[in-house]
């Protein structure tokens, strides 16, 4: 689960997402603080997280890119292979066959440790603005998937990604005031389009494994 900052909402109002005029009429109502909270929230002071969340993606990005290529070689070498050289490949992987110092871990999963060189500079980023890269898509704003999370929480939801998803899907106004925009049937894709539950769930574990804002 995604840790969060404590936010403090006694700020100037930062009118740089987009907030319809009727969402307005949330800043004097009890029983929404999480727009209020939303609204002044204060993206210069998490910057710096915001460039490691970057800098963290591009190299999530490259090793899903790896183990995508490594199992469409392994699926190449498999259909290339007789059915004899598939029973003895299957044989010799069995635990029991192995020498023990040549044993598998039992270990489903283990997490390099990422390098902390810093690609990108935090003054180069702000709501709505993300770091430039040669290839693939743009990624979704930082700052705006950082807000879903926390006004999740104000909200008194699991922080979980299943419940953001669920949020952005059904309440325009938060959808509006952490700086996403809703996606028609039609429309090319667009960084400010609501993340899906996948991307939600991606942004929640590059944060927690490269210990971003714990």
């Amino acid at each position: 689960m995604l840790p969060l900052p404590q936010i403090e909402s006694k700020q100037k109002p930062l009118l740089i997402h987009i907030v319809h005029e009727d969402d307005k009429v949330l800043l004097n109502t009890p029983v929404a603080e999480w727009f209020k909270v939303l609204y002044y929230f204060p993206w210069e002071k998490h910057r710096v997280f915001g460039a490691e969340y970057y800098d963290a993606l591009y190299e999530f990005n490259k090793r899903e890119e790896k183990k995508r290529l490594e199992k469409q070689t392994e699926e190449g070498e498999v259909l290339s292979e007789s059915k004899e050289d598939a029973r003895q490949r299957l044989l010799f992987e069995r635990v029991t066959m192995q020498v023990d110092k040549e044993k598998k871990s039992e270990v489903l999963y283990v997490v390099e440790a990422e390098s902390k060189t810093q690609m990108v500079s935090p003054m180069e980023i702000s709501p709505g603005v993300v770091p430039f890269r040669l290839g693939g898509k743009k990624p979704k704003c930082f700052f705006a998937l950082l807000k879903s999370f926390l006004g999740t929480a104000i909200m008194g939801f699991p922080c979980e990604p299943e419940k953001v998803s669920m949020l952005l899907k059904s309440n325009p106004s938060f959808v509006r005031i952490c700086g996403f925009a809703p996606k028609e049937e039609k429309d090319e894709y667009c960084s400010r389009h609501i993340p899906s539950e996948r991307k939600l769930q991606q942004f929640d574990q590059i944060m927690s494994e490269w210990g971003i804002l714990g």
